[in-house]
């Protein structure tokens, strides 16, 4: 696989994700204490922006990390759904989106992939984790979970986002335009009630055009639905296996916490897919 990539400047300043603070801009202390002064009167301040320094850092090394990640799975995974792997015997995705809702104002729910399909990449997610090799979370919100990129399953995610473009220039034809997507971000999100596990995700807007969400399992409990901010309020959005969710990133959404007992696997595990057109000042470019 030959490794590409350029980054937008403001991935090292934008959208930095604090909970107590939402998304904040950090161009240095100082800027960073004037601008959220009231926001951090009850915050330890010196913490808040060792957390963003750290963040930065994590941000400015995730290419090359994912690059090594990717050559130690390369020698080392023995997939157990080698078809998964191949981009001729992946499986058949449809031709052409049908059945699509619009279940809130701006976002969609459709049918993509099938209980047999999903549970093939259930199947490998949980297999590579017992692998035990090196793998990045998957962004700075989320604790546990893979990138696909770094397991190489980027054959996959680019049939599927040929499958989910053509809408997605349809429903959304400012963010996305006519030449369609230049680039994609693909990893799953995994959520129980153990301390050490992801049992909620607070309301953000994503660093993408459009997201994706695709439902690989869920389980009869209480909590873990998808909510989205409207005009009137949030609106939560039940997700069922292999239906995907498609919305504009700067929608903002949350997930909101499971009640009920612990699973291995807890309602709305699945994927999502970050994709956009590169609209920013890029720093440079790497291949390897």
């Amino acid at each position: 696989m030959n490794f590409s990539w350029a980054v937008c400047r403001c991935f090292f300043y934008k959208n930095i994700f604090i909970p107590e603070l939402g998304h904040v801009e950090f161009h240095g202390r100082q800027q960073f204490v004037k601008t959220y002064l009231e926001g951090l009167r009850k915050l330890d301040a010196e913490n808040v922006i060792a957390d963003i320094e750290a963040e930065i850092n994590r941000r400015r090394n995730i290419n090359g990390i994912t690059y090594q990640n990717y050559l130690v799975i390369k020698e080392k995974y023995k997939p157990l759904n080698s078809q998964l792997f191949n981009k001729e015997t992946l499986f058949s995705l449809p031709p052409t989106i049908q059945g699509v809702t619009e279940c809130i104002d701006g976002v969609f729910n459709f049918p993509l992939m099938s209980l047999d399909q999903c549970g093939l990449l259930v199947e490998e997610i949980k297999h590579f984790k017992q692998a035990n090799l090196p793998h990045q979370r998957p962004n700075s919100m989320n604790k546990n979970g893979i990138l696909f990129t770094e397991i190489g399953l980027d054959d996959l995610i680019r049939s599927i986002v040929d499958a989910v473009q053509p809408l997605s220039q349809e429903k959304f034809p400012a963010l996305v335009g006519s030449t369609g997507f230049d680039s994609f971000k693909a990893f799953t999100v995994e959520y129980a009630t153990e301390a050490s596990a992801d049992q909620d995700l607070a309301t953000h807007f994503d660093n993408a055009e459009v997201t994706l969400n695709i439902p690989l399992f869920t389980e009869d409990q209480e909590g873990n639905e998808l909510i989205f901010q409207t005009k009137r309020g949030f609106r939560p959005q039940e997700m069922e296996i292999g239906r995907a969710i498609l919305h504009a990133g700067s929608q903002q959404h949350g997930v909101l916490p499971i009640t009920s007992e612990e699973v291995e696997f807890g309602k709305g595990d699945g994927f999502k897919i970050w994709k956009g057109e590169t609209k920013c000042a890029r720093v440079g470019t790497k291949s390897m």
